[in-house]
Order: C-alpha cells, then sequence, then structure tokens
C-alpha cells in the first residue's frame, strides 16, 4: 500500500505541467533581482570592512597597523585621517561612491544585453542572420529567442506547404472540373448545330451531357463538403443503424458501376450489428470506400467487405485486389487532394477528397481509418466505437 501511494505521488508531481518561460517578466525579474542583490553584496563587504578593521583594533594590532597602513597609503594621510574621525560619514560616502560605480558598470552591462535582444529579435525573422550569445545571466533569454527562431523557420516551412498544396488544389479542381465542363459545351453545342440528328443520337448525346453535368455537380459538392468538414463545425445526429442492413444497401447502389467494370462484391458479417452513429455520414464513408475500390480493382476480381463487433469496437474492412500502393504514397492517403494514382483518379474517381473526408468523419465518430497494401490487395480499415442502440 505505502509504494502505492509513493507511486501516486511521484505520478501526481510528474503530471505537473512544466512553467513556461515568459521572457519579458523573466527579462525585468532578472534585471531587479540583479540590481538588488549586487547593492546587498556591497553593504555587505563594507559592513566586513568596518568589522575587520573594529576587531583588529581590538585585539591583533599588527593586522589593525596593515590594515590602516593600506587604507592610508591608497586615500591619502589628511583623507584617512578624516575618515577615522568621521567613520559614519566615510561609510556613506565609500558606500555611495562604490553604488554609483557598480550601477554605472551594471546598467552599461544590461543595455548591452538589451541591445543584443533587440538586435537578436531581426534575427528571429531573418533566416541569415543567427540570435548573439548572452551572458549566463541571460542564457534563457538566449533559448527563448532561438525557440521564437525556430518556430518562426517551422511556420515558413508550413506557409509555403500550404501554399503548394493551394496551387495544387487549384490545379487539380481545374483539370477536372475543366474536363467534364468541356463536355458537356461541346455535345450541347453539336445539339445546337445539328437540329436534324436522328431521335436515337439525339437521346444518347443528351444522356452524355446529363451524366458529364452530375459529374461535374459531385466534384462542385466534393469540394465544399471537404471546405465544410475541414471548419469543424460538423454536429453529429447519432441514430440506430443495421451496419448490414447499410452495406448491402450501398452495394445495390454500386451495380451498374460494378457490371460495367465486371466486379463481384462479397459482404461478410458474422452477426447483425444495431450501433448509434450518424447513418449519413457513416454511409457516406462506405461509399467513399466502395467508389475507391470499384476504380482501382482489377476488372473481374473480388471486393470483400466485412463487419465484426470486437472489445467495445465496431471494425469494417473492405478490401480489393489492385496495384500495390507505394509505402510513401500509403502514409498520405487521407491527406486533402493526394492522389496515389493520378493519372487514373481524374477519370475514374473523385477529386482526391473521399478518403479525407472518410477520416474526418471516422475522426468525429471517435474512431479510426488505415490503409494497408500488398502486391495482391489493398485494406482498408475503419474500427468505431461500439455504442448499442435500443431496440
Amino acid at each position: 500500500m505505502k509504494q502505492n501511494n509513493e507511486q501516486t505521488k511521484h505520478a501526481g508531481r510528474r503530471s505537473k505541467p512544466p512553467k513556461t518561460f515568459d521572457p519579458g517578466e523573466r527579462i525585468s525579474t532578472k534585471v531587479v533581482r540583479s540590481f538588488l542583490l549586487v547593492r546587498l553584496l556591497e553593504l555587505l563587504a563594507l559592513l566586513f570592512l568596518f568589522l575587520i578593521l573594529y576587531l583588529a583594533s581590538k585585539q591583533y594590532d599588527e593586522v589593525y597597523v596593515a590594515v590602516t597602513g593600506t587604507l592610508q597609503s591608497l586615500l591619502g594621510e589628511k583623507l584617512f585621517l578624516w575618515g577615522m574621525e568621521h567613520k559614519i560619514s566615510a561609510f556613506l560616502i565609500l558606500w555611495a561612491a562604490l553604488f554609483v560605480l557598480t550601477a554605472f558598470v551594471f546598467s552599461v552591462s544590461t543595455l548591452h544585453n538589451f541591445d543584443k535582444t533587440w538586435r537578436s529579435l531581426s534575427a528571429v525573422f531573418s533566416d541569415e542572420r543567427e540570435v548573439r550569445h548572452f551572458s549566463r545571466r541571460f542564457s534563457d533569454v538566449e533559448i527563448a529567442l532561438k525557440d521564437m527562431k525556430h518556430s518562426v523557420y517551422r511556420s515558413k516551412q508550413l506557409a509555403a506547404l500550404n501554399e503548394a498544396r493551394k496551387n495544387d488544389l487549384v490545379m487539380y479542381l481545374a483539370h477536372d472540373l475543366k474536363t467534364p465542363l468541356t463536355s458537356v459545351i461541346g455535345y450541347l453545342t453539336l445539339l445546337q448545330e445539328t437540329p436534324d440528328l436522328p431521335p436515337a443520337q439525339r437521346a444518347k448525346y443528351v444522356d452524355i451531357t446529363l451524366e458529364k453535368a452530375y459529374r461535374l455537380e459531385m466534384l462542385i459538392n466534393e469540394f465544399f463538403e471537404i471546405t465544410r468538414y475541414n471548419l469543424q463545425t460538423i454536429t453529429l445526429e447519432k441514430n440506430r443503424i443495421d451496419l448490414g442492413m447499410m452495406v448491402n444497401q450501398i452495394v445495390d447502389e454500386f451495380y451498374p458501376m460494378l457490371k460495367e467494370k465486371q466486379l463481384f462484391v462479397s459482404v461478410e458479417l458474422p452477426q447483425r450489428i444495431v450501433m448509434l452513429a450518424d447513418a449519413e455520414r457513416i454511409a457516406r464513408v462506405l461509399d467513399n470506400l466502395l467508389k475507391n475500390a470499384v476504380a482501382y480493382s482489377y476488372p473481374e476480381s473480388t471486393i470483400r467487405i466485412g463487419a465484426q463487433q470486437k472489445d467495445g469496437s465496431v471494425v469494417i474492412r473492405v478490401r480489393n485486389q489492385c496495384d500495390e500502393i507505394p509505402p510513401d504514397k500509403l502514409a498520405r492517403l487521407f491527406e486533402k487532394f493526394f492522389r496515389a494514382d493520378a493519372s487514373r483518379a481524374s477519370g475514374s474517381g473523385g477529386s482526391g477528397l473521399g478518403l479525407a473526408i472518410s477520416k474526418q468523419i471516422v475522426e468525429l465518430h471517435g474512431g479510426t481509418i488505415t490503409a494497408q497494401s500488398t502486391p495482391q490487395y489493398t485494406d482498408f480499415t475503419v474500427t468505431l466505437p461500439f455504442v448499442a442502440a435500443q431496440a
């Protein structure tokens, strides 16, 4: 019991948050504290000197003669005699002189360190200049300035990365939006310029135009949706979900796409899972994962969807047979606007937003989503906290 108490005590000590460094407060505190400390040391030194003289005059004649002789040679005979007659006045004058001298030296030193601080502030925002070296008394100021410089450098790197991603986003969106828009304009122009087209051919062109318009709408909706999720203002509306029924319903909606690519789907749910979650958004996750699997699966292969309840969680897996995703691309798979295969994603997939949206939805539910890829298959695993739904 005692050992447990000790462990708890140590754990409590470790859990205390570390003190943060406030440069402004610490500099002012150090200046005032150092100034008062020097004044105190001066006073103690003078008192110690007069105490030695007093004791030496009472007990040690040789010491007294040696000390007074030294002072007489330094101050002169008249000044020394005057000091011996007016000990209190001499003490105050000597202390005042030392005070002024050391205060001047201290002020020069402090101003020099403040000048270093001021000049080093420009180095914080410059890659070419370094933070100056400070004395030990101001070493924590040097550390704080170097930390600031590192933070500014990291902020510049992140800003450059975000700028590059923004440029990629503009490029991707321009490319994705231009492709279906060009088709829509082309077919509409063809229909306008040839009003005597046969009804069957006209209906075919209208269907193609409508399909491209729907794709254009989907891309625009995805763009707005990822922006909406990125604002982190989404509130989940949890309700009762029969996961097996939801999976089968989504698979049925993909039947035309599966038939076109000659793909098959195998649903494996060993148990009935009824849980509380946001049905609309969980359906979006499953839709995105299945859409991704359809886009990249080998023709005439089988997509396997499985789910099970395990250790207070619901684990959903979507496996498809496709080319292996390289590790560097696998690590970025859930980044916004990232495409593992840009050449195919433009024609068969979305704008590179689906998996990023899925990740944010899963995390809003308190879960995780991961991906694993081998030369034979790619696995997506969604783990959600299981909250039982009342019947």
